[in-house]
């Protein structure tokens, strides 16, 4: 429904984070951008299954996927399946997305760089004030904002241009927005980035670590081939 004010769009509210939620999520992220003829869809992935998915949704869509995933040989250590191997490790995951037309971006997340041996020792830094803000919304949230900085300092996107972003809590995809792109160096700049739209999101946005599976749920076997056991 529209009328000379706005416009009344949904969002879909998940009752946990994680990544049980992930191909609704997909779902949902794909419709909003054929609504809004958007032609680019940002996903974090970081074991490149979610990515994977995408792909096989995004078949004959006309939708290019940008898959976004951390700097090579990063690991999330101490997981309850073992430290968990991210960046797409895997190359035959990786060689399947760039078969299936994926354009694929491996970095640092700008809002976790050199300020991250601060954090460690709790020293807070902007980007980490910045980052816990956006969580406020959801994981998710900040995530689709530094995939979306990522893939533009990187040049798959053009600042200004409007993509949807979509991206998860840990492992697994729960959060969609409809992101304006910028570079990082402009992420503070007035009117530069913007969240446009939330499309879906978890509506309780924080989760237990350890995981678990109450507030956060989703198949932990299926990443257990990317651990290494503590």
């Amino acid at each position: 429904m529209s009328n000379s004010l706005g416009e009344l769009k949904n969002t879909f509210y998940f009752n946990v984070c994680g990544q049980i939620n992930t191909e609704k999520t997909l779902k949902h992220a794909i419709q909003r951008a054929y609504q809004l003829n958007i032609k680019k869809l940002v996903v974090a992935s970081e074991t490149g299954l979610r990515a994977l998915k995408a792909a096989e949704l995004l078949r004959d869509s006309g939708i290019n996927l940008i898959v976004i995933t951390s700097a090579a040989g990063t690991k999330i250590e101490n997981t309850i399946i073992g430290d968990l191997r991210i960046g797409i490790p895997d190359k035959k995951i990786w060689d399947q997305l760039e078969k299936n037309g994926a354009r694929i971006i491996r970095a640092t997340d700008p809002l976790y760089n050199i300020g991250a041996a601060w954090e460690h020792k709790g020293v807070p830094t902007l980007a980490t004030i910045i980052r816990l803000s956006l969580k406020m919304i959801s994981s998710g949230t900040a995530v689709c904002v530094t995939a979306t900085l990522m893939a533009t300092d990187n040049g798959i996107l053009s600042e200004g241009e409007e993509v949807v972003a979509v991206a998860g809590s840990w492992i697994g995809l729960d959060t969609a927005l409809v992101v304006r792109a910028t570079n990082s160096v402009n992420l503070l700049k007035a009117g530069a980035m913007q969240i446009r739209e939330i499309i879906c999101k978890p509506r309780n946005p924080t989760h237990s670590w350890p995981i678990n599976q109450k507030d956060w749920v989703g198949d932990l076997k299926l990443y257990e081939r990317f651990t290494e056991k503590n």
